[in-house]
């Protein structure tokens, strides 16, 4: 036999009892102890799972961005490769079309002697063209003061350390430009003509100063020689 289904008892209402005094505050419920309802860890998953899709965007947008710079790069590389390739081969046909008219002003010079001409006049074209009365080339009357000064600075100028020292602090000027770079070369070259192997080794040393500079910036080695 089955037995009966008992009845449920319904929850009685807490009663309250001080002294001879009796009291029902009514029914109590009892929540629970944790900080985060079932609503609070949707919204916090929802928003996490919108986060990491935002950085996976984020990094495919990057790599793209990336894939496309490298992409340029080497577009720029190639372009650079073959315009360096055909400079030398018109280079190389230019040398060819040289030598055939050398070969035929010698062929006319046999007779007649290669022309040349004085150092002096070689220098002074070569340091300054286009000027035939260059100052140089004409006695200054100065003061004593001032003369004593040119040769002291015509000392200095025999002096390696003092000498590049003075080139680098004209070349860090930006209002130094290329035209007075070459002037004041040119310059320079004149006050040291009896010195030409002094001379010499400081062309080398700014030169390498120069090949140094350019490798730490880490240019194109091709650069340097397109200064």
């Amino acid at each position: 036999m089955v037995p009966p289904e008992q009845p449920v008892p319904s929850p009685l209402p807490p009663q309250v009892r001080a002294g001879g005094f009796e009291f029902s505050p009514g029914m109590l419920q009892v929540y629970s102890d944790s900080l985060l309802t079932l609503p609070a860890i949707v919204g916090i998953g929802g928003g996490g799972g919108l986060l990491l899709l935002v950085i996976v965007a984020v990094l495919i947008a990057y790599k793209r961005k990336s894939r496309d710079a490298d992409r340029t790069l080497k577009r720029l590389q190639l372009q650079m490769d073959n315009l360096e390739s055909r400079v030398a081969l018109e280079c190389k046909e230019a040398f060819a079309e040289l030598q055939t008219d050398i070969h035929e002003l010698t062929n006319d010079l046999d007779g007649a002697g290669i022309p040349f001409l004085d150092y002096r006049t070689y220098a002074m074209r070569v340091l300054f063209p286009g000027i035939e009365d260059h100052p140089v080339l004409k006695e200054m009357e100065v003061q004593a003061n001032v003369e004593k000064s040119l040769t002291l600075f015509g000392q200095l100028l025999t002096k390696k350390h003092f000498l590049l020292t003075f080139i680098r602090t004209l070349e860090a000027q930006r209002s130094f430009s290329m035209r007075d770079r070459g002037n004041v070369a040119s310059l320079i070259m004149t006050a040291l003509q009896g010195e030409m192997e002094y001379a010499t080794g400081v062309l080398k040393q700014l030169l390498s100063d120069l090949i140094e500079k350019n490798l730490e910036s880490k240019n194109h080695p091709k650069l340097l020689l397109r200064r």
